[in-house]
């Protein structure tokens, strides 16, 4: 369910900046489709900036909308895992004796290593 929410919010936010791009531009700023278009484009004056103003406004409230909706959904499906659930899973993995071919000697049967490397027992 969550994913389904997650894509559909990108699928709006990618339109809903489309949108703001081709508003016409008030102030000179960044708005790509300011400019004069007379009565030859598809969609030219004031209606243009009206339909794409209200569309703007409409897709800003859903997703605004499924946004919360996505904060409530992630919070259901992490109710009951916290962080630490699983400590002693990974606890159990990590202390777990290693398997080695090596035999390992008692400290009493270790050899020693002489102090000084350049004296030996001759």
């Amino acid at each position: 369910m969550s994913t389904v929410l997650l894509v559909i919010l990108l699928i709006i936010s990618v339109i809903m900046t489309g949108l703001i791009l081709i508003q016409r531009s008030e102030g000179g700023a960044l708005g790509i489709g300011g400019g004069g278009g007379g009565g030859n484009g598809f969609m030219s004056g004031r209606a243009a900036t009206t339909s794409v103003a209200r569309m703007t406004a409409i897709l800003g409230t859903i997703f605004l909308v499924l946004s919360l909706l996505l904060s409530v959904v992630f919070a259901l499906e992490n109710q009951n895992t916290g962080a630490l659930d699983n400590v002693d899973n990974e606890v159990d993995g990590l202390t777990s004796p290693a398997e080695s071919s090596d035999e390992i000697l008692p400290l009493e049967e270790t050899p020693a290593i002489p102090a000084d490397p350049t004296d030996t027992d001759e």
